[in-house]
């Protein structure tokens, strides 16, 4: 079968960014080659795969399942990564880097990376199909090969409870680091002035 890469790259022209946003925030504990990888493996998919769609009006949430496939299939990879490492791996393997530059991070955007590290793959895949990519509650069930609308429901309240629980603690943690910075910006301030005052005495 002819693959039509002209059409399919006018399919996926509209959807290639929040694609890239998709897969970066799948593999946010993992490095941002770890994410391209995924990205890329799913376009050969996909492209291999093109003719079985037969309604492109579905090109979205069909590409979508191939992202969270491979995504899947990626993680069992990973796991095996962390007991069998190879020589160029002993040294980073423990290491879990950013999809972002963190200098380059707000706070709010790091406690949300950190949030859904926190949580499983599959919740993860739910809540940013849900959230990032606008998917309907069936589209999802599709997308994840579930039976019932019930199991992405749960799975998404499950994910946003965590996500928030840990979101109020990162924020609670933040604020009494704030708070203790202000109050030792205040001693020291204070011992200034204090040293100040004694050497103008001592004069």
């Amino acid at each position: 079968m002819t693959i039509d890469s002209a059409k399919f790259s006018g399919l996926l022209k509209p959807h290639y960014n929040d694609a890239l946003k998709y897969s970066r925030a799948l593999c946010s504990t993992w490095s941002p080659d770890d994410a391209e990888d995924v990205l890329q493996q799913s376009f050969l998919l996909a492209l291999e795969n093109f003719g079985s769609l037969k309604d492109h009006s579905k090109f979205r949430s069909w590409f979508f399942k191939i992202i969270t496939t491979t995504f899947y299939s990626s993680i069992r990879r990973h796991f095996w990564k962390k007991f069998l490492p190879s020589d160029n791996e002993r040294s980073t393997v423990h290491n879990m880097p950013e999809v972002f530059d963190r200098a380059e991070q707000t706070e709010s955007r790091m406690i949300i990376n950190k949030a859904l590290a926190g949580i499983s793959g599959k919740e993860r895949a739910a809540i940013l199909l849900f959230e990032l990519g606008n998917f309907s509650i069936e589209e999802i069930r599709a997308i994840q090969g579930e039976k019932s609308i019930s199991a992405v429901k749960s799975r998404l309240s499950r994910a946003r409870t965590k996500l928030r629980k840990y979101i109020n603690e990162e924020e609670k943690i933040l604020a009494h680091k704030e708070n203790s910075l202000w109050e030792l910006n205040g001693d020291l301030e204070n011992e200034t002035l204090k040293l100040i005052t004694e050497i103008r005495t001592e004069r």
